[in-house]
């Protein structure tokens, strides 16, 4: 069984590692075009409203309840669940379509609970409108994200998990497109504060085309997988009502997380927005980071989860407890083994990093608040990680209501955090260091989760021999933090007779601390017996010529 998930979560994350490349792709190319400052946040922004509202209206019952239920109907219906699925996939088709022309409609007061103060004032209405429109070209993506997802989940509940994993490589290669042509046409220059109407439009219009472009590329896998779709209306009988009812936790659940995140918007823009001359960490920082930090998320956790949730679900539902603690555990350290030396290379190498995704054209001014927002959010990495694999858990058992009180004090942290370090620590002069501070309090939420979420887990999953963490994520760490260390020092002890500027050098940097930092932390993991260390290490030499045997 284990092999089994290992072999699944390495197709997904193959493709996950080359989308997420073509993704920073897009993010070098949208800085190089609009910048990092003001510009940048406001496109940010509008751009991130429309998949915030996907999941707070429907992701969060797409994302995390409809696997169990798939599975068990492909299991126990006598069609193989045929029947079933249309009529989900009908339903969420139709929810879609009703909630993604409604947003449009109201897109300005939509756009209203994402302005800060600062951009409230009459002499800023020209960003204002920039941000509408571009929030009215941004929301359809709703629709193209909920079916993208729909039709995803019936793949994975049908065990082919590599066609989600590949299909946004798709939509980052349309995005890419409309950028070079933006650049092509609307040159990079001064960056004012505002948008053309052409420019809103290639922009706009890109990023969407390239959401509906990528749920396109799913629907062939669809009917290879043995489902055929056929609109079917009507839900009773079906057994949705079971959904719906662990779906209201799961919705208040993301609620929560979005409140969350609008509070966290409004106070990234207000760095860049702020009258603070100089350099500013807004959103477009904020942003860029988050994204670094959650590529290990992305290719190993992501992976790892999603074909762990289908055989946890299944475990949970025979009532083999002991199993799914097992499974459980061995999949956050087998995730933890890549996560924790990832997260101290973000943290000691941040500052190229950033400039080898950011430091072109327009978006060289701010790299040194976006390398300390990478920091503070790197920090939060792992905490983040283990909560990820911990609420999975909670699912398998079809509990939605205890992840939405923890959530609720998840999220209470975090805006506190937020609220207190921008708004009171921060003055006018130190607004522009709102993403680092943000930052922090992402951190500190996620922290106080995993804290929580412990403890309560071990009422629902008793500890066996075969399920503890603790021990080995320290080990890890002291792994990661020595090779993280030296590999930092190497490269500063060439900081003064190497000119490391510029995104080429930045590569370089790269490199060397790379080639310095992973034996290190190989070797201090055999030391400390890391056998999940150990097994990457393994599964990776196999592969190379001349190991096969």
């Amino acid at each position: 069984m284990a092999d089994r998930t290992l072999r699944s979560a390495a197709v997904m994350a193959a493709g996950t590692v080359l989308s997420r490349l073509l993704g920073f792709v897009r993010i070098a190319l949208l800085a190089a075009a609009i910048g990092t400052a003001l510009r940048g946040d406001i496109f940010t922004a509008a751009n991130t409203i429309s998949n915030s509202l996907y999941i707070l209206l429907a992701g969060g019952i797409f994302n995390t309840v409809l696997v169990p239920q798939l599975v068990r109907a492909i299991k126990n219906h006598d069609d193989g669940g045929q029947d079933f699925t249309n009529r989900l996939l009908t339903f969420g088709f139709l929810v879609l379509a009703v909630v993604t022309v409604a947003c449009v409609v109201l897109a300005p007061q939509i756009s209203e609970l994402y302005l800060p103060k600062e951009l409230h004032d009459p002499s800023r209405l020209a960003e204002k409108n920039s941000m509408i429109m571009f929030a009215r070209l941004c929301l359809p993506q709703i629709f193209f994200y909920g079916a993208f997802v729909l039709v995803g989940q019936v793949l994975n509940a049908r065990r082919r998990f590599g066609p989600m994993m590949w299909a946004p490589i798709a939509n980052n290669v349309v995005a890419c497109a409309s950028i070079v042509i933006f650049l092509l046409v609307y040159r990079a220059g001064d960056n004012p504060p505002t948008f053309s109407h052409g420019e809103e439009l290639l922009l706009g219009l890109g990023h969407t085309l390239g959401i509906a472009v990528q749920l396109l590329v799913l629907l062939p896998y669809l009917k290879a997988s043995g489902h055929t779709y056929v609109p079917k209306f009507g839900l009773r009988g079906t057994g949705l009502g079971q959904t719906a009812k662990l779906g209201t936790w799961t919705v208040l659940f993301v609620a929560v997380n979005q409140v969350t995140l609008v509070v966290v918007t409004k106070l990234a823009i207000a760095g860049s927005a702020s009258n603070d001359p100089g350099a500013k960490a807004g959103l477009f920082a904020y942003s860029t980071a988050m994204l670094i930090i959650l590529v290990p998320h992305g290719i190993v956790t992501v992976s790892l989860a999603t074909a762990a949730l289908p055989q946890m679900s299944a475990l949970a539902a025979a009532g083999d407890v002991t199993e799914v603690a097992r499974l459980s555990a061995r999949s956050i350290r087998q995730t933890l083994a890549i996560v924790v030396p990832a997260a101290a290379a973000m943290i000691a190498f941040a500052y190229p990093i950033v400039t080898v995704i950011a430091g072109y054209g327009s978006g060289k001014n701010n790299l040194q608040l976006m390398a300390y927002t990478l920091m503070t959010l790197a920090l939060g990495i792992v905490p983040f990680t283990v909560q990820y694999f911990q609420l999975r858990t909670f699912y398998a058992f079809e509990d939605t209501r205890t992840p939405f009180f923890m959530q609720c004090a998840i999220a209470a942290t975090n805006i506190a955090a937020a609220l207190i370090g921008v708004r009171v620590l921060l003055d006018e002069q130190h607004l522009r260091f709102s993403g680092v501070v943000l930052g922090a309090a992402y951190a500190l939420a996620y922290l106080v989760a995993v804290l929580m979420s412990r403890r309560v887990l071990r009422r629902r999953v008793p500890r066996v021999a075969g399920s503890g963490i603790g021990l080995p994520l320290l080990a890890m760490v002291i792994a990661a933090v020595a090779g993280a260390g030296i590999g930092r020092g190497v490269l500063t002890v060439f900081d003064s007779a190497v000119d490391w500027t510029g995104p080429l050098a930045a590569v370089v940097q790269l490199a060397v601390g790379g080639v310095v930092m992973l034996p290190v932390y190989v070797g201090v993991a055999r030391v400390l017996r890391i056998h999940e260390v150990t097994d990457v290490v393994a599964a990776v030499t196999s592969k190379l010529p001349g190991r096969s045997r």
